[in-house]
């Protein structure tokens, strides 16, 4: 399912939910507006769960689980304990609205690197075509369909790649610390991280679960490798006796400021408002940070497609002047 529908789907939920609507009623509205194929699925899913007398995350885990991710469980689970059901799809509907336009964002600022980028195959080549059609010669596509392929071939392996590393670094820490370093990207990926986790903690204390159960589910739902450790060890801390801070403070994986914010609200007893204010603080951070990753890696691709584009121009200029000179020198 897109990021797109998800924040269409959670947000029609919130509003049906949020006006008291019983959330049978809500899906059979949800399904009379002709959704597509992914949002239909789920939804089906979701009533059938519950037609079967599940609870609605269990529904959701047992029906929809190609289209959810742990985030989705996660949030939905504490909302659905807590009585909070609505505001669960709330935060689930902002957290993929602004994902969406992340991601947007993103896609548009590479657009014209990419566009340059063809253009830096294609125009050094027309010169030589034009030669090759005025001299009667046979014109030769290879100088442009094998660096296109080669291009779009390095692209996808780049993607693959980056695919492959994020899903491992969502249960790897060392893999997830090592992607934190990577410039621009990295620093995405642990605000991400720590708003989810914000995201579910939050709605888990809400819940009234146990503090180890609201560790180890916001860190699985984190989808980072070190916070997932991270709340693993600091979860058998608080069961061991240790406070919330102290127990994060002795295990490696939280930031520095988050715990001393941890602190001061678990002894003021404002721990859930925290969480929630790290949650909405840490997604406008991400924001941020795409869009310092969107204002630079478009730059250095200009540079990378420039140098391509000088190279070509000076191999192409070296011939030129290398077949005029060959032809003096025979005269």
């Amino acid at each position: 399912m897109k990021l797109s529908e998800k924040a269409m789907l959670y947000r029609e939920l919130a509003k049906l939910v949020g006006a008291n609507f019983h959330l049978d009623r809500s899906l059979d509205l949800l399904l009379r507006q002709r959704p597509s194929h992914a949002r239909r699925s789920w939804l089906q899913g979701l009533q059938l769960g519950l037609k079967e007398g599940k609870s609605v995350a269990a529904s959701i885990t047992e029906h929809c689980g190609d289209f959810s991710d742990t985030l989705e469980f996660a949030l939905i689970d504490a909302g659905e304990r807590s009585g909070r059901l609505g505001d669960a799809f709330s935060h689930l509907s902002r957290y993929f609205e602004a994902w969406h336009m992340a991601v947007k964002q993103a896609i548009g600022a590479m657009i014209y690197p990419l566009v340059l980028a063809h253009l830096g195959i294609i125009l050094p080549e027309l010169p030589t075509m034009v030669t090759a059609t005025m001299e009667d010669k046979p014109v030769t596509y290879g100088g442009i369909f094998m660096p296109l392929a080669i291009l779009w071939l390095i692209l996808l392996s780049l993607f693959l790649l980056w695919r492959w590393l994020t899903r491992l670094g969502a249960a790897s820490a060392p893999v997830d610390r090592w992607l934190g370093h990577i410039p621009l990207i990295g620093s995405v990926r642990q605000h991400w991280a720590l708003a989810r986790f914000s995201q579910v903690f939050h709605a888990s204390l809400l819940a009234s679960m146990r503090m180890t159960e609201c560790m180890q589910l916001a860190g699985g739902a984190s989808h980072s490798g070190m916070l997932r450790q991270a709340s693993q060890d600091a979860a058998r801390r608080i069961a061991a006796g240790e406070t919330i801070a102290g127990a994060m403070a002795d295990v490696h994986g939280f930031p520095e400021i988050f715990v001393h914010g941890v602190a001061t609200s678990e002894e003021s007893g404002t721990l859930d408002h925290e969480m929630n204010r790290w949650a909405a603080a840490e997604t406008i951070e991400a924001g941020d940070a795409v869009q310092r990753a969107a204002q630079w890696l478009p730059k250095i691709a200009y540079a990378i497609a420039v140098l391509y584009v000088s190279y070509r121009i000076i191999t192409l200029m070296t011939g030129y002047f290398g077949g005029m000179t060959r032809i003096l020198e025979g005269n």
